[in-house]
C-alpha cells in the first residue's frame, strides 16, 4: 500500500502508512497535476496513416461516382486524372497555376505587413486602439467577395483589384491577432524589463514583440486560407487567367472533370503553401513558437 509521510512528523522521520490513498500520479511516479502527454506516432507510422487515408477517400469517391451519382455530374478520379495531361502539355495548367499564386504572394504579403504594423500599434498605444476598433469590428464582417463589385469600380479588372481583395481578406485577421498578442504580453516580464533599466523601445524590440509572435504567426496561417478563398471569386468575376478563371469557364460548358482539376489544385496548392509557411516559421523562428 503507498505510504504517505505524516504532517507532523519532522521531513526526516520514517514515512507513516495512513488510510488515505494517494493520487495517482504520485503512485504512477508521475508529478501531481500533469496530464499525461500524448505520444507523437512515428513520422513512418503517420506517413501510412496518411496513405490510407488518402487511399480510403479515392475508394470512397470512386464508389459514389460509380453506384451513387451520376458519373457527369462526380467524376471518378480517373476521368479527373485523365483531364490534368492535356491540361499540362499545353502549358495551361501551369499558367492559371502561376497566375494565382502571383497574386496570393503579392497581396498576402502587404495585408501581413500591413496588419502586423497596425496590430503592434494599436496594441501598443490606447488612443489608437480605442479611435480604430469601431471601424476594424465594421469593416471585419464583410467578405471580400461582398467587396468586388468596389474593387472593380476603384481599380478596374487589372491586377491592383485582385490584390486589393487579397490584402483585404488577409489585414484584419492578422490585425486582431498582433493586438491579441500584445495584449498577451506577461506583465512580470514587462516589469522585470524596467526593473533593469530597459527603455520604452527596448521594452517593444525585446518583450512585448517577441511575446506577439506566436499570435502574429497563427493569425498568418487562418489569414493564408482566407487568401486562398478569396481569390477564387475575384478570379471568377474579374480576370481572364488563374485557377478562377479556370474554373468558371469549366462550369459554364458544364465540364466537370476540369471543375474537379481546379478544385483539387486549389486545395493542393493552399496545402502546399500552409506545409511550407509552418516548416518556415519553425526553422527561423523556433525560439519564439515553443511554449514556456
Amino acid at each position: 500500500r503507498p505510504t504517505a509521510r505524516c504532517a507532523s512528523c519532522s521531513p526526516t522521520g520514517p514515512p507513516v502508512a495512513t488510510d488515505r490513498p494517494l493520487p495517482v500520479q504520485v503512485a504512477a511516479g508521475r508529478a501531481p497535476g500533469r496530464p499525461r502527454a500524448r505520444r507523437r506516432a512515428a513520422p513512418a507510422v503517420r506517413l501510412v496513416r496518411y496513405a490510407v487515408s488518402v487511399l480510403l477517400t479515392l475508394a470512397l469517391w470512386q464508389t459514389l461516382s460509380t453506384y451513387v451519382i451520376n458519373p457527369h455530374l462526380l467524376p471518378p478520379p480517373a476521368r479527373v486524372a485523365r483531364a490534368v495531361v492535356p491540361m499540362l502539355s499545353t502549358g495551361e495548367l501551369e499558367a492559371h497555376v502561376t497566375a494565382s499564386l502571383s497574386r496570393i504572394a503579392v497581396g498576402f504579403s502587404l495585408g501581413s505587413l500591413t496588419g502586423v504594423a497596425f496590430g503592434l500599434l494599436a496594441g501598443r498605444i490606447a488612443m489608437v486602439a480605442d479611435l480604430t476598433d469601431p471601424q476594424l469590428q465594421f469593416f471585419r464582417f464583410l467578405s471580400p467577395t461582398a467587396m468586388i463589385p468596389l474593387a472593380i469600380i476603384w481599380f478596374g479588372i487589372g491586377e491592383l483589384s485582385k490584390y486589393f481583395l487579397i490584402l483585404y481578406a488577409t489585414f484584419f485577421i492578422v490585425v486582431i491577432n498582433t493586438v491579441a498578442g500584445v495584449a498577451a504580453t506577461p506583465p512580470v516580464r514587462v516589469r522585470a524589463a524596467q526593473a533593469m533599466g530597459a527603455r520604452p523601445v527596448q521594452i517593444f524590440l525585446f518583450v512585448v514583440l517577441p511575446s506577439a509572435v506566436p499570435h502574429v504567426l497563427s493569425g498568418m496561417r487562418v489569414a493564408l486560407a482566407s487568401a486562398f478563398m478569396a481569390i477564387i471569386p475575384a478570379e471568377m468575376l474579374a480576370a481572364e487567367s488563374g485557377l478562377g478563371f479556370l474554373l468558371q469557364q469549366a462550369g459554364l460548358l458544364v465540364q466537370t472533370d476540369r471543375i474537379f482539376v481546379a478544385l483539387a489544385m486549389i486545395s493542393l496548392l493552399g496545402f502546399a503553401s500552409d506545409l511550407a509557411f509552418r516548416l518556415l516559421i519553425g526553422r527561423l523562428l523556433f525560439r519564439y513558437t515553443q511554449a514556456g
